[in-house]
């Protein structure tokens, strides 16, 4: 089913504390009834208003009963996405098209149910635009200044420009078609739509490896520590190791439980347990487990800063990796995707919500809106 163009309205305060109200919006005469005041919070400047299906041309939006003409005309193609953002400085209102050539830093989510792949300026933590794809975007990756995403059911992966979003080409892959790909020193691995296949491709050479499973796999780890790749399939505590070399099988540890999500470092597998609500560390050294009780079943973990980041449905817990001891609590529901930029932690929230949480600190900076739930996301 075509899913027409996406306008996204957000909008947005310079100064904490301001306010505005929004009464109605016009655009290409549909009129939208908004009848709500938004307000500038500490942790939260910028607000989704909303989203419109549109066509054709547009050069001005109607707020309130006042024209405000764009910067720049925005033309919809078939499936594109754009946003307008409404600047509010001084209870003065003003309009601007999204700017992605200006952002530097990006941290990029996609959203399937739109066909839209969103755009976040990583430095100020700020929704910057958004993309439009043709098929249903599910896997996204980054590697030298270009944007790899995979699609439900759709066998090739786009490249595209990390600068304006542009297609660039199309990369033909084995089975049917993404649900996450993971990139990692010039290769990427690309977890199929059925999760039975798991393909490396090498980026440079464009040569690909796939490993094939006898049943799906709940979750994947690629361990740039040891060069390995770690699966594990939800129903047995197997969690099998692949080279990320050429696929080949290295090993198999055997944790009792049922294993859901895995990660490592260069002396650690940590595993989720889902039958057991614990969370497991195995030492590749001394080939010993300590297990951490749980209140809530974990859902995925994720190794980063020496702490291991455990979601649950209603809480994102930190632990420290030596003693397993928990470190830091968020109360965020449903999380959909974190992402780990070195510096800070994105969180999103299948709410609507996603949150930048600086990672020395674990200060949350900024909470910001997301139109709809988030599958996976990846940065440069």
């Amino acid at each position: 089913m075509s899913i027409a163009s996406s306008l996204f309205i957000y909008i947005q305060f310079l100064k904490n504390g301001s306010s505005v109200s929004l009464k109605t919006i016009n655009i290409n005469n549909q009129t939208i009834t908004i009848n709500k005041t938004y307000k500038s919070k500490e942790k939260q400047k910028q607000f989704l208003v909303t989203r419109i299906n549109i066509s054709g041309k547009i050069n001005s939006i109607i707020i309130n009963g006042k024209k405000y003409v764009l910067p720049k005309t925005i033309n919809f193609t078939k499936n594109s996405s754009q946003a307008i953002f409404i600047t509010v400085n001084n209870k003065k209102l003003y309009v601007e098209n999204q700017q992605l050539l200006n952002i530097n830093k990006k941290v990029l989510f996609t959203i399937p149910s739109l066909k839209t792949i969103g755009v976040i300026d990583k430095n100020t933590g700020l929704i910057a635009g958004f993309i439009g794809t043709q098929n249903t975007p599910t896997g996204i990756a980054v590697n030298n200044n270009k944007i790899f995403v995979g699609y439900k059911n759709t066998s090739v992966i786009s490249v595209l420009s990390l600068e304006n979003g542009f297609h660039i080409s199309d990369i033909p892959i084995p089975g049917d078609g993404t649900c996450r790909i993971e990139n990692s020193k010039n290769k990427l691995f690309i977890l199929s739509s059925d999760k039975k296949r798991l393909i490396i491709y090498n980026i440079s050479a464009g040569i690909t490896n796939s490993i094939i499973f006898p049943r799906k796999i709940s979750d994947f780890f690629v361990n740039n520590a040891t060069d390995t790749i770690l699966t594990v399939d939800g129903d047995t505590g197997n969690i099998d190791m692949f080279s990320m070399t050429n696929g080949n099988r290295i090993g198999t540890v055997i944790i009792p439980g049922s294993i859901i999500s895995v990660c490592g470092d260069e002396k650690n597998i940590y595993a989720a347990d889902d039958f057991s609500k614990t969370i497991v560390k195995y030492s590749l050294i001394s080939r010993t487990s300590d297990v951490e009780e749980l209140i809530n079943r974990p859902l995925k973990i994720r190794n980063f800063n020496n702490l291991i980041f455990t979601v649950t449905y209603s809480h994102l817990i930190a632990f420290d990796t030596f003693s397993l001891n928990p470190y830091a609590t968020f109360n965020i529901k449903g999380i959909s995707e974190l992402i780990f930029t070195g510096d800070k932690i994105f969180v999103f929230s299948k709410s609507g919500k996603y949150f930048v949480i600086d990672a020395s600190s674990f200060y949350t900076e900024t909470v910001g809106d997301i139109p709809e739930a988030v599958l996976e996301g990846t940065y440069n």
